[in-house]
């Protein structure tokens, strides 16, 4: 357990440098490697649970909503699914938010790709236009508590084209903690077995053992 705060303290300081000012990335490989683009401003926008970043450069707008693989607002990272997919199928279009985990993998937060929300679009996880001062991890963890049907999924992978793959955390994917790491293990299975895979679930235990940031 200590191996994995020290990974979370390690990536916590290094996401530290980046939340001075509004910025983009176009893949995953750009992420890794911190390679950033400023933006002086950004507008979020949507409808119920379908946001979007609206930037009032047109070309640069298309840029972001279709192609880009991140944005940077201060604290908040936002994540496109445009290209995202899960079991073959394409989340959709929208910025899910997202938080560092462990050694700089990021980790996001949406319903499964098939659902919808009430508008009939695929959900995109709400925020207040305040995100930025209120902080992304209490927004996201006070949202899927209220929320059913939000899980949390991690970045596997970028192809070569720039579709990505991702993938639940699930019990599946927790199991592994079972050996190594039993008192964390512990927290997560104490949660009813309907609720362990929720996104409510999955920030409470992965924010008390400072495993996101």
């Amino acid at each position: 357990m200590k191996r994995l705060l020290i990974l979370a303290i390690l990536c916590s300081l290094s996401f530290t440098g980046l939340t001075a000012q509004i910025r983009y990335c176009m893949s995953y490989a750009d992420y890794q490697e911190g390679k950033w683009t400023e933006l002086d401003t950004l507008k979020l926008k949507g409808r119920n649970k379908n946001h979007r970043i609206k930037i009032e450069n047109d070309s640069l707008n298309e840029i972001i909503k279709d192609e880009a693989f991140a944005v940077l607002y201060h604290d908040t990272l936002l994540v496109n699914k445009a290209h995202m997919y899960y079991n073959g199928e394409r989340f959709g279009k929208g910025y899910a938010p997202a938080f560092i985990y462990r050694d700089g993998q990021i980790l996001f937060v949406s319903r499964l790709p098939h659902e919808k929300d009430v508008t009939g679009t695929p959900a995109v996880f709400s925020f207040s236009v305040m995100f930025g001062a209120i902080g992304g991890v209490l927004v996201a963890g006070a949202y899927a508590a209220a929320n059913d049907g939000q899980y949390c999924f991690l970045v596997k992978r970028e192809y070569e084209g720039g579709r990505k793959e991702a993938r639940m955390i699930d019990d599946k994917f927790m199991k592994r903690f079972e050996e190594k790491s039993p008192e964390f293990y512990a927290d997560y299975m104490s949660a009813k077995k309907n609720q362990r895979n929720s996104a409510a679930n999955i920030l409470r235990v992965f924010r008390h053992w400072r495993l996101i940031s």
